[in-house]
């Protein structure tokens, strides 16, 4: 997305949250507080994202109706976020849980997409078995979901491990 692009969703999530605060709603107010989180990261404004995801999560968290998909990509943002800036550890224990949540509601781009993540990771931690059988798993994830976005990350992700996960 565009520096413009960027722009108008932070506007569009800032506005919408502060409505949402107007209204005693939290599952709203989570949704809108999460997206803001997205386009923040997306921005590369992590110093402003990553608070917006720990209240995203919070709210999810603290809440026995919050819908398991919901909080997944809550957890998912805030992932990503962690594993953009080098908190691999973090980045690890978020995707996992995030990976167990997908799989639970049983949306396999979201498998898929987690596993290829953690099969990063574990490269990255020179878990090299753990990182073959991460991506194993996104692979079989990505074909079985049929979504062509997840199933050319997951061959992306391939194309950057290959060499380190031979032999």
């Amino acid at each position: 997305m565009t520096g413009i692009g960027n722009q108008a969703q932070i506007l569009k999530y800032r506005l919408l949250v502060a409505e949402r605060r107007q209204v005693d709603d939290p599952l709203k107010l989570a949704h809108a507080v999460r997206h803001l989180g997205d386009a923040y990261r997306r921005a590369g404004k992590t110093a402003l994202a990553e608070p917006c995801y720990l209240e995203a999560l919070s709210i999810y968290r603290d809440r026995e109706d919050s819908p398991p998909l919901d909080l997944a990509n809550a957890v998912r943002g805030f992932a990503l976020l962690k594993q953009e800036t080098g908190a691999l550890a973090e980045a690890e224990e978020l995707w996992r849980e995030a990976h167990d949540l997908y799989l639970a509601v049983e949306v396999l781009a979201g498998v898929a997409g987690s596993s290829a993540s953690l099969a990063l990771i574990a490269k990255e931690q020179g878990k090299l078995e753990l990182s073959r059988d991460w991506l194993d798993q996104a692979t079989t994830f990505a074909d079985r979901s049929g979504d062509d976005e997840v199933q050319e990350y997951v061959r992306t992700v391939e194309t950057q491990l290959k060499g380190s996960l031979t032999g």
